[in-house]
């Protein structure tokens, strides 16, 4: 049996996701040597194995539990619905080990037949954080990343508790200067249920917490500084 991820808690948030499909991807992950943590973020038929959320309470709050519950130094979420391969989460795994120094390692990824506004949303999306972050940002918001479990949990009062999440972690660790990469994934067609995200709600959120947070973070010394003055 390998267990070269014995460093590693894997996330994954599921909502109303195909059980056989969840319970193969643990199954698998598990026999690598990572502890799996399935959080159910208010399924009408909830997942058996998993800490449970009785109302929904967001993506980011499924993470957050997750995350939370985590036992050990490196957290890597993956999404339960079919689109992230374990092939992809170990190369995202190893691509962590191999780059020195890394805080955290996005999958940048590789999506084809992307409806036209979802893709125009999403470059937007980058190109704004990549400005004002003054880094190129190929993936804000890739579900499928690894970092380090103490770093994320220290900005989880200002982190979305919804599907911008990923791109309020990614902002906030930037804009502290801390080592980001990415690293190009494969993901798969959804193979069961649909998306939950509202491309105009979400994606307004989402630029929200791109401002807030890299000016927040970027300004948070002058502030404390003109609080000092009398």
């Amino acid at each position: 049996m390998l267990d070269f991820m014995d460093d590693a808690s894997i996330v994954i948030p599921v909502k109303n996701e195909n059980h056989e499909i969840v319970r193969n991807l643990s199954k698998e992950l598990t026999s690598l040597g990572a502890e799996v943590i399935v959080v159910d973020d208010g399924s009408e038929n909830p997942y058996p194995e998993a800490i449970k959320h009785g109302v929904s309470q967001g993506y980011g709050s499924a993470l957050m539990t997750g995350i939370k519950n985590a036992t050990r130094p490196l957290i890597l979420t993956a999404d339960g619905d079919g689109q992230h391969q374990v092939s992809e989460i170990i190369k995202i795994y190893h691509a962590f080990k191999l780059i020195q120094n890394a805080d955290m390692v996005i999958g940048v990824r590789r999506i084809k037949g992307e409806k036209f506004i979802r893709l125009i949303g999403r470059k937007l999306l980058n190109w704004t954080a990549s400005l004002l972050c003054t880094y190129f940002i190929s993936d804000l918001n890739s579900g499928l990343r690894i970092f380090k479990r103490n770093l994320a949990i220290g900005y989880f009062p200002i982190l979305c508790r919804t599907f911008s999440f990923t791109t309020s972690l990614t902002i906030s660790m930037m804009a502290d200067k801390y080592c980001v990469e990415f690293f190009p994934i494969n993901v798969e067609e959804r193979s069961y249920g649909k998306s939950h995200v509202n491309v105009v709600k979400h994606g307004l959120i989402t630029f929200y917490y791109i401002f807030r947070n890299s000016f927040a973070l970027k300004t948070r010394r002058i502030r404390g500084w003109l609080r000092r003055l009398p």
